[in-house]
Protein backbone atom coordinates (compact mmCIF):
# COMPACT_ATOMS: atom_id res chain seq x y z
CA UNK A 1 0.00 0.00 0.00
CA UNK A 2 1.30 3.23 -1.06
CA UNK A 3 0.65 5.68 2.35
CA UNK A 4 1.19 9.63 1.79
CA UNK A 5 1.76 11.84 5.05
CA UNK A 6 0.92 15.25 5.26
CA UNK A 7 1.77 17.02 8.44
CA UNK A 8 3.16 20.20 9.00
CA UNK A 9 5.55 18.74 11.88
CA UNK A 10 7.28 16.08 11.88
CA UNK A 11 10.15 14.11 13.34
CA UNK A 12 13.11 15.40 14.08
CA UNK A 13 11.40 18.10 15.44
CA UNK A 14 9.88 16.91 19.62
CA UNK A 15 6.64 16.82 20.65
CA UNK A 16 4.02 14.74 20.90
CA UNK A 17 2.73 14.53 17.47
CA UNK A 18 6.14 14.29 16.03
CA UNK A 19 7.09 11.14 17.79
CA UNK A 20 3.45 9.64 17.60
CA UNK A 21 3.65 10.20 13.65
CA UNK A 22 7.18 8.31 13.38
CA UNK A 23 6.65 5.48 15.38
CA UNK A 24 3.54 4.87 13.41
CA UNK A 25 5.50 5.29 9.97
CA UNK A 26 8.15 3.05 11.48
CA UNK A 27 5.50 -0.11 12.05
CA UNK A 28 3.83 1.12 8.56
CA UNK A 29 7.45 0.59 6.63
CA UNK A 30 8.12 -2.73 8.95
CA UNK A 31 5.25 -4.39 7.55
CA UNK A 32 6.19 -3.94 3.68
CA UNK A 33 3.95 -0.54 2.94
CA UNK A 34 5.58 2.48 0.83
CA UNK A 35 5.57 5.61 2.92
CA UNK A 36 6.34 9.07 1.58
CA UNK A 37 5.59 12.38 4.20
CA UNK A 38 5.22 15.94 3.13
CA UNK A 39 5.73 18.64 6.14
CA UNK A 40 5.56 21.94 5.59
CA UNK A 41 8.86 22.92 8.81
CA UNK A 42 12.55 23.80 7.98
CA UNK A 43 14.55 20.97 7.37
CA UNK A 44 15.99 20.27 10.90
CA UNK A 45 17.83 16.64 9.49
CA UNK A 46 21.21 18.62 8.34
CA UNK A 47 21.12 21.09 11.14
CA UNK A 48 20.84 18.28 13.76
CA UNK A 49 22.87 15.58 12.12
CA UNK A 50 20.15 13.29 11.93
CA UNK A 51 19.47 10.52 9.66
CA UNK A 52 16.28 8.52 9.36
CA UNK A 53 16.43 5.39 10.76
CA UNK A 54 14.77 4.19 8.00
CA UNK A 55 16.14 4.19 4.21
CA UNK A 56 12.64 3.59 2.88
CA UNK A 57 11.33 6.64 3.96
CA UNK A 58 10.87 9.47 1.95
CA UNK A 59 10.55 13.03 3.70
CA UNK A 60 9.90 16.53 1.42
CA UNK A 61 10.41 19.33 2.98
CA UNK A 62 8.08 22.38 1.91
CA UNK A 63 7.73 21.05 -1.77
CA UNK A 64 6.13 22.65 -4.34
CA UNK A 65 2.26 22.07 -5.22
CA UNK A 66 3.10 20.39 -8.23
CA UNK A 67 4.86 17.35 -6.32
CA UNK A 68 1.89 17.48 -3.70
CA UNK A 69 -0.17 17.05 -6.88
CA UNK A 70 1.62 13.85 -8.14
CA UNK A 71 2.45 12.35 -4.62
CA UNK A 72 -1.29 12.53 -4.32
CA UNK A 73 -2.31 10.59 -6.86
CA UNK A 74 0.77 7.95 -6.40
CA UNK A 75 -0.85 7.19 -3.06
CA UNK A 76 -3.41 4.42 -1.94
CA UNK A 77 -3.99 6.27 1.26
CA UNK A 78 -3.89 10.01 2.26
CA UNK A 79 -2.82 10.07 6.16
CA UNK A 80 -3.47 13.72 7.86
CA UNK A 81 -1.94 13.79 11.36
CA UNK A 82 -4.49 16.84 12.60
CA UNK A 83 -5.78 18.93 9.54
CA UNK A 84 -4.50 21.29 7.84
CA UNK A 85 -6.17 23.57 5.25
CA UNK A 86 -2.56 23.22 3.40
CA UNK A 87 -2.99 19.62 2.37
CA UNK A 88 -6.76 19.52 0.85
CA UNK A 89 -7.05 21.79 -2.20
CA UNK A 90 -5.92 18.58 -4.36
CA UNK A 91 -8.57 16.47 -2.94
CA UNK A 92 -11.54 17.88 -5.33
CA UNK A 93 -9.19 16.35 -8.07
CA UNK A 94 -9.85 12.81 -7.13
CA UNK A 95 -12.48 12.66 -4.79
CA UNK A 96 -12.58 9.14 -3.62
CA UNK A 97 -8.75 9.12 -2.81
CA UNK A 98 -9.01 7.39 0.66
CA UNK A 99 -8.18 9.97 3.32
CA UNK A 100 -7.82 9.82 6.95
CA UNK A 101 -7.29 12.31 9.56
CA UNK A 102 -6.25 11.60 12.75
CA UNK A 103 -6.58 14.58 15.79
CA UNK A 104 -4.38 14.61 18.15
CA UNK A 105 -4.70 17.45 20.32
CA UNK A 106 -7.51 20.23 20.95
CA UNK A 107 -6.57 22.19 17.62
CA UNK A 108 -10.20 22.36 16.87
CA UNK A 109 -11.60 23.67 20.39
CA UNK A 110 -11.75 27.42 19.21
CA UNK A 111 -15.28 27.34 17.97
CA UNK A 112 -14.89 31.43 17.39
CA UNK A 113 -12.22 31.08 14.96
CA UNK A 114 -13.65 31.17 10.96
CA UNK A 115 -10.52 29.05 10.33
CA UNK A 116 -11.43 26.28 12.89
CA UNK A 117 -15.06 26.67 11.80
CA UNK A 118 -14.32 25.89 8.23
CA UNK A 119 -12.29 22.75 9.69
CA UNK A 120 -14.73 21.56 11.42
CA UNK A 121 -17.12 21.28 8.23
CA UNK A 122 -14.33 19.93 5.88
CA UNK A 123 -13.32 17.14 8.56
CA UNK A 124 -16.69 15.62 7.50
CA UNK A 125 -16.21 15.07 4.28
CA UNK A 126 -13.03 12.63 5.09
CA UNK A 127 -13.29 9.01 4.41
CA UNK A 128 -12.28 8.44 8.45
CA UNK A 129 -11.81 10.08 11.40
CA UNK A 130 -9.17 9.24 14.02
CA UNK A 131 -9.95 10.63 17.63
CA UNK A 132 -7.13 9.33 20.29
CA UNK A 133 -9.47 10.10 22.81
CA UNK A 134 -12.42 10.74 23.85
CA UNK A 135 -11.79 13.99 24.62
CA UNK A 136 -10.62 14.78 21.08
CA UNK A 137 -13.62 12.86 20.00
CA UNK A 138 -16.24 15.60 21.76
CA UNK A 139 -14.43 18.68 20.53
CA UNK A 140 -14.45 17.29 16.81
CA UNK A 141 -18.19 16.41 16.80
CA UNK A 142 -17.86 14.67 14.08
CA UNK A 143 -18.12 10.44 14.01
CA UNK A 144 -14.75 9.49 14.80
CA UNK A 145 -12.88 6.16 15.96
CA UNK A 146 -10.99 6.20 18.98
CA UNK A 147 -7.50 5.01 19.12
CA UNK A 148 -5.63 5.74 21.87
CA UNK A 149 -1.57 7.03 20.99
CA UNK A 150 1.50 4.81 20.80
CA UNK A 151 4.98 4.86 22.65
CA UNK A 152 7.69 3.19 21.59
CA UNK A 153 8.02 0.05 24.12
CA UNK A 154 11.44 -0.83 22.05
CA UNK A 155 13.32 2.42 23.89
CA UNK A 156 10.51 2.96 27.08
CA UNK A 157 10.71 0.13 29.88
CA UNK A 158 12.50 -1.33 32.36
CA UNK A 159 16.26 -0.79 32.45
CA UNK A 160 17.18 -3.80 35.28
CA UNK A 161 20.52 -2.04 35.72
CA UNK A 162 19.50 1.20 36.72
CA UNK A 163 18.67 2.19 40.26
CA UNK A 164 16.11 4.13 41.30
CA UNK A 165 17.40 6.48 43.49
CA UNK A 166 15.63 9.86 43.03
CA UNK A 167 11.85 10.69 43.74
CA UNK A 168 10.47 12.72 40.87
CA UNK A 169 10.47 13.71 37.39
CA UNK A 170 8.99 15.97 35.43
CA UNK A 171 8.79 15.62 31.37
CA UNK A 172 7.75 17.96 28.44
CA UNK A 173 7.76 21.41 26.79
CA UNK A 174 8.50 24.40 29.12
CA UNK A 175 5.44 26.09 28.44
CA UNK A 176 2.76 27.45 30.47
CA UNK A 177 0.18 24.74 29.61
CA UNK A 178 2.48 21.98 31.29
CA UNK A 179 2.21 23.50 34.29
CA UNK A 180 5.67 23.27 35.84
CA UNK A 181 5.64 26.24 37.60
CA UNK A 182 2.62 25.15 39.11
CA UNK A 183 4.92 22.02 40.37
CA UNK A 184 7.71 23.96 41.57
CA UNK A 185 5.68 25.48 43.51
CA UNK A 186 3.81 23.03 45.03
CA UNK A 187 7.40 21.71 45.72
CA UNK A 188 7.88 24.72 48.11
CA UNK A 189 6.36 23.53 51.33
CA UNK A 190 7.39 19.61 51.22
CA UNK A 191 8.48 19.71 54.65
CA UNK A 192 10.78 16.14 53.74
CA UNK A 193 13.59 15.98 51.50
CA UNK A 194 13.38 15.32 47.63
CA UNK A 195 14.70 15.64 44.52
CA UNK A 196 12.96 16.66 41.10
CA UNK A 197 13.98 16.50 37.95
CA UNK A 198 12.93 18.59 35.06
CA UNK A 199 13.54 17.23 31.35
CA UNK A 200 12.76 19.66 28.91
CA UNK A 201 12.90 23.23 27.50
CA UNK A 202 10.93 26.28 26.19
CA UNK A 203 10.25 29.75 26.75
CA UNK A 204 9.48 29.29 30.10
CA UNK A 205 12.85 27.68 31.18
CA UNK A 206 14.73 31.08 32.65
CA UNK A 207 11.40 31.66 34.26
CA UNK A 208 11.18 28.38 35.89
CA UNK A 209 14.52 28.71 36.77
CA UNK A 210 14.58 31.60 38.45
CA UNK A 211 11.19 30.66 40.27
CA UNK A 212 13.66 27.50 42.00
CA UNK A 213 16.09 30.26 43.08
CA UNK A 214 14.11 32.22 44.33
CA UNK A 215 12.55 28.77 46.17
CA UNK A 216 15.65 28.31 47.32
CA UNK A 217 15.21 24.93 45.93
CA UNK A 218 18.27 24.76 43.77
CA UNK A 219 19.69 21.50 45.74
CA UNK A 220 16.46 19.72 45.19
CA UNK A 221 15.43 20.58 41.71
CA UNK A 222 17.54 20.00 38.85
CA UNK A 223 16.94 20.99 35.31
CA UNK A 224 18.22 18.39 32.58
CA UNK A 225 17.34 19.86 29.22
CA UNK A 226 16.52 17.58 26.25
CA UNK A 227 16.94 13.99 26.58
CA UNK A 228 15.79 11.39 24.15
CA UNK A 229 15.65 7.52 23.49
CA UNK A 230 17.07 5.39 25.96
CA UNK A 231 19.09 8.24 27.34
CA UNK A 232 15.99 9.88 28.22
CA UNK A 233 14.45 6.08 29.34
CA UNK A 234 17.44 4.94 31.48
CA UNK A 235 17.07 8.59 33.34
CA UNK A 236 13.03 7.63 33.82
CA UNK A 237 14.22 4.65 35.34
CA UNK A 238 16.19 6.76 38.17
CA UNK A 239 13.29 8.16 39.54
CA UNK A 240 9.95 7.52 41.24
CA UNK A 241 7.44 9.30 40.32
CA UNK A 242 6.50 10.94 37.39
CA UNK A 243 4.79 14.21 37.79
CA UNK A 244 2.30 15.52 35.00
CA UNK A 245 0.56 18.72 36.12
CA UNK A 246 -0.62 20.13 32.81
CA UNK A 247 -2.75 23.34 33.39
CA UNK A 248 -4.69 22.88 29.98
CA UNK A 249 -6.73 20.30 28.80
CA UNK A 250 -4.69 17.60 26.86
CA UNK A 251 -5.31 15.57 23.73
CA UNK A 252 -3.70 12.58 25.36
CA UNK A 253 -0.74 12.09 27.27
CA UNK A 254 2.19 9.85 25.77
CA UNK A 255 4.31 11.06 28.59
CA UNK A 256 1.91 8.96 30.62
CA UNK A 257 3.22 5.82 28.47
CA UNK A 258 6.53 6.25 28.40
CA UNK A 259 6.73 6.65 32.52
CA UNK A 260 4.71 3.88 33.40
CA UNK A 261 6.77 1.41 31.07
CA UNK A 262 9.40 2.51 32.87
CA UNK A 263 8.06 1.47 36.24
CA UNK A 264 6.93 5.27 37.56
CA UNK A 265 4.10 5.57 39.47
CA UNK A 266 2.40 8.34 38.06
CA UNK A 267 0.60 11.70 39.26
CA UNK A 268 -1.11 13.58 36.76
CA UNK A 269 -3.58 16.46 36.52
CA UNK A 270 -7.18 15.16 35.66
CA UNK A 271 -6.57 17.39 32.16
CA UNK A 272 -8.64 15.76 29.33
CA UNK A 273 -7.16 13.14 27.43
CA UNK A 274 -4.51 12.75 30.17
CA UNK A 275 -6.95 11.16 32.59
CA UNK A 276 -7.83 8.78 29.91
CA UNK A 277 -3.70 7.69 29.40
CA UNK A 278 -3.29 7.48 33.14
CA UNK A 279 -6.65 5.26 33.73
CA UNK A 280 -6.28 4.01 37.37
CA UNK A 281 -2.44 3.12 37.49
CA UNK A 282 -2.06 6.92 38.37
CA UNK A 283 -3.38 9.23 41.14
CA UNK A 284 -5.22 12.53 39.65
CA UNK A 285 -5.69 15.87 41.04
CA UNK A 286 -7.76 18.63 39.98
CA UNK A 287 -6.43 20.81 37.10
CA UNK A 288 -4.65 23.09 38.32
CA UNK A 289 -4.73 22.51 41.94
CA UNK A 290 -1.85 23.80 43.88
CA UNK A 291 -3.00 22.44 47.19
CA UNK A 292 -4.42 18.91 45.82
CA UNK A 293 -0.88 18.12 44.50
CA UNK A 294 1.23 19.51 47.47
CA UNK A 295 -0.92 16.88 49.34
CA UNK A 296 -0.24 14.40 46.58
CA UNK A 297 3.39 14.93 46.58
CA UNK A 298 3.69 14.83 50.37
CA UNK A 299 1.49 11.44 50.54
CA UNK A 300 4.02 10.06 47.71
CA UNK A 301 6.92 10.45 49.74
CA UNK A 302 5.15 9.18 52.19
CA UNK A 303 4.86 5.99 50.04
CA UNK A 304 7.81 5.68 48.62
CA UNK A 305 8.58 2.62 50.82
CA UNK A 306 5.48 0.80 48.94
CA UNK A 307 5.78 -1.54 45.71
CA UNK A 308 6.07 0.67 42.99
CA UNK A 309 4.08 0.28 39.35
CA UNK A 310 6.34 -1.52 37.45
CA UNK A 311 5.82 -3.96 34.15
CA UNK A 312 5.36 -7.13 36.50
CA UNK A 313 1.81 -5.26 37.11
CA UNK A 314 -0.34 -7.72 34.90
CA UNK A 315 -3.05 -5.17 34.31
CA UNK A 316 -0.79 -2.89 33.52
CA UNK A 317 1.34 -4.78 31.47
CA UNK A 318 -1.86 -5.62 29.07
CA UNK A 319 -2.80 -2.00 28.81
CA UNK A 320 0.69 -0.79 27.97
CA UNK A 321 0.52 -3.92 25.38
CA UNK A 322 -2.66 -2.44 24.11
CA UNK A 323 -0.60 0.93 23.51
CA UNK A 324 2.28 -0.54 22.11
CA UNK A 325 3.38 1.15 18.47
CA UNK A 326 2.73 -2.18 16.97
CA UNK A 327 -0.44 -3.02 18.10
CA UNK A 328 -1.50 0.59 17.21
CA UNK A 329 -0.37 0.52 14.08
CA UNK A 330 -1.81 -2.12 12.88
CA UNK A 331 -5.15 -0.18 14.27
CA UNK A 332 -4.42 2.41 11.69
CA UNK A 333 -3.57 0.11 8.97
CA UNK A 334 -7.18 -1.90 9.35
CA UNK A 335 -9.04 1.31 8.77
CA UNK A 336 -6.37 2.58 6.23
CA UNK A 337 -7.62 -0.91 4.60
CA UNK A 338 -11.14 -1.33 4.89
Amino acid sequence: MNILVFTTAFYPSVGGLENQTYNLIEEFLKVGHKIKVITFQADLTIRQGYECKEKKLNVLYNPNLLKVFLLFFWCDVFYMPNFSLKGIWFIPFCPFKRWIISHNDLYLSNRKSKKTRIKLLLIKLASENISVSNCIAKYINTESKIIYNCYDNEIFKIYSDEERKREFIFLGRLVSQKGCDLLIKACRNLNSDFTLSIIGDGPERNKLEELVKNFKLEKNIQFLGILEGDRLARVLNRHHTMIIPSIGEEGFGIVALEGMACGCRIIAADAGGLSEAVKDFGKLFQMGNQQELESLLKKELDELSKPRLSSNNIELQNYLSEQNKKAVARQYLQLFQN
